[in-house]
């Protein structure tokens, strides 16, 4: 079967990049991210695809998109897993107030250039809200009608990544927006009956293994050790004496220490102290390899950037193995 040619927005170190390699079937016509250790960890891993490193605000005008287009001709489908930082739970949920939640008009931008014939977008589940009071509803509706207007009929649902077989407790919502009459309006949503697979599955595959790279641990102090030590699995600092002159945000995942006998909860990129992910056996954070292995990451997938760069890296990407249940099935519209 011919490959389907696919671009991508906002691509980030590759969730969905390694997603559509495992599902076979497609390729990049080029990819593009303005965080150039992102980038870097794309050209590593990747060295034969085209990345264009850049801000899709400049990206997506359209004498840039017409030099693209010479350049590698057009694609299938577009795939972006758009900014979801203004719209998370997690977050301050300012929408499109805030500094990423206008971010899709670049894609759409691209879709009305090139109208290919499908796209694929990626988001938390929390900007699908039902509360038609809030803003992030508000917002979401008006995203959606700004696809419609462009041509495309929307299929979308709220997955939970764990049932797709990913170590991880990680709700997202997924779109698939198809051209009229295209073979595209047959795609089904991957059926979320997988076996659930237990952190410690992973983790305890990876302690056995050295000369891993991204594999740093963090040089933690004794009082950090200490209270490590204290916690017991899923419970967190305010679960035992909480953290000197704190009383507001008390945030969930603060020094909370992974289950063994359960998937882990949700991998972020970002956090101070406390927020790094716990592991059930050593009093320690997670080191990156041990994040990016959750998010089902090949063991041998090299990110580029220090720590704290490498850390959002994982935290921001879609997990490969949950992108591939989905390219798969995209891949059986052809069929």
């Amino acid at each position: 079967m011919k490959k389907i040619k696919i671009a991508e927005l906002f691509c980030g170190p590759g969730g969905l990049t390694v997603g559509a390699k495992m599902a076979s079937g497609f390729k990049h016509t080029w990819l593009v991210d303005k965080d150039s250790d992102s980038l870097q960890t794309i050209k590593k891993n990747f060295p034969n695809e085209l990345t264009i490193n850049e801000d899709v605000k400049k990206f997506c005008k359209n004498s840039n998109l017409r030099k693209i287009k010479k350049l590698k001709g057009s694609f299938e489908g577009l795939v972006f897993g758009f900014p979801c930082n203004d719209f998370s739970i997690v977050g301050k949920k300012r929408g499109f107030k805030g500094k990423f939640g206008g971010l899709y008009i670049y894609a759409c931008k691209v879709l009305k250039f090139f109208k290919p014939k499908f796209f694929l977008a990626e988001n938390v589940s929390n900007i699908a809200t039902s509360n038609k009071k809030s803003l992030i509803y508000k917002n979401f509706q008006k995203i959606l009608r700004d696809f419609k207007k462009l041509g495309y009929e929307i299929k979308m649902k709220k997955i939970k990544f764990e049932k797709l077989g990913v170590p991880q407790t990680r709700h997202r919502l997924i779109i698939l927006g198809y051209l009229k009459n295209s073979k595209y309006e047959n795609f089904e949503f991957p059926q979320e009956d997988k076996k659930i697979i237990k952190c410690s599955t992973v983790l305890n595959k990876i302690s056995k293994l050295k000369n891993l790279e991204n594999n740093e641990t963090y040089n933690h102090s004794k009082n950090i050790i200490k209270r490590l030590k204290k916690i017991k699995f899923d419970q967190n600092v305010w679960d035992i004496n909480g953290l000197p002159n704190v009383k507001k945000a008390r945030m969930s995942n603060i020094y909370k220490k992974l289950n063994p006998s359960k998937p882990a909860y949700t991998v972020t990129g970002s956090g101070g102290g406390g927020t790094h992910m716990y592991h059930y056996k050593f009093p320690r954070a997670l080191t990156n390899r041990e994040r990016a292995s959750l998010q089902t990451f090949p063991l041998r997938y090299k990110f580029h950037g220090n720590k704290t760069s490498v850390r959002k890296q994982i935290g921001m990407a879609v997990p490969p193995l949950a992108a591939k249940a989905i390219f798969s099935n995209i891949k059986k519209c052809l069929r």
